[in-house]
């Protein structure tokens, strides 16, 4: 008898999975207008925040469009099969083990990358971005809040490599690595050792030397790789 280890389903994933059936079913017609997120998160008795990274993840694969201050819409061609490689890919790939190998070998080269065009305007929305970082792990220390602002971060870095192929991919990661790296940011010390590192590597693109930008990013994955490590003990014990 085959029968697969069972996986984690979390509650985005049954939200994509709900609203991605009922698109691809045409139960809600190709143009028609979403509920706004507030609404949805009422409908499905969650947060907006899980809410949000579900339609996220929809219109990554092409099955909404976002209009910012507008809303989500139907895609007027959104008639992929419902195993379409990926839809597939957010359904199954989210062990955190592999999404975290995968980011571990994906995100240092693009802080090599950003080298190239990194201006010291980019520097300072940096370094505002890690001091609004530091204000929330002070303050309210919500990792929702917290990763948000790394996503930002994460988000320039990206956009410094002029890749649009990239920058869809590490969309995707993010959305994919959110509970992954939740986890991770509600081990203590983590938010801090995060703003740490980052501002190591910082620094090390505002001096354009790649070998410390290099160095940092290493730093800061062998850190993020002992934070999951913490993590993982930390659910074990539980």
């Amino acid at each position: 008898m085959d029968i697969r280890p069972v996986s984690r389903v979390t509650v985005t994933d049954q939200v994509l999975e709900q609203l991605g059936s009922l698109i691809l079913e045409e139960k809600i017609t190709p143009g028609a207008k979403l509920p706004n997120e507030r609404e949805l998160a009422q409908m499905f008795d969650t947060t907006r925040g899980r809410v949000r990274e579900a339609l996220r993840a929809l219109a990554l694969i092409g099955l909404i469009v976002t209009r910012p201050g507008d809303g989500s819409y139907v895609a007027s061609d959104a008639k992929m099969p419902p195993e379409t490689l990926e839809l597939m890919f957010f359904r199954e790939a989210r062990k955190y083990d592999d999404l975290y190998q995968a980011r571990q070998l994906l995100e240092p080269p693009l802080y090599v990358m950003a080298l190239t065009s990194v201006a010291d305007a980019d520097i300072v929305q940096l370094h505002d971005l890690l001091d609004e970082g530091e204000q929330v792990a002070y303050g309210s220390r919500s990792p929702e809040e917290f990763l948000d602002i790394l996503d930002r971060y994460d988000a320039l870095i990206v956009q410094l490599t002029h890749n649009a192929v990239l920058e869809k991919l590490m969309a995707i990661f993010r959305t994919m690595s959110r509970d992954l790296f939740l986890r991770l940011l509600r081990v203590p010390g983590a938010m801090l050792n995060s703003l740490d590192r980052r501002r190591e590597i910082t620094e090390a693109l505002r001096l354009r030397d790649e070998e410390r930008v290099r160095n940092a990013v290493n730093k800061h994955m062998e850190s993020a790789r002992e934070y999951y490590q913490a993590s993982v003990a930390n659910d074990a014990g539980e």
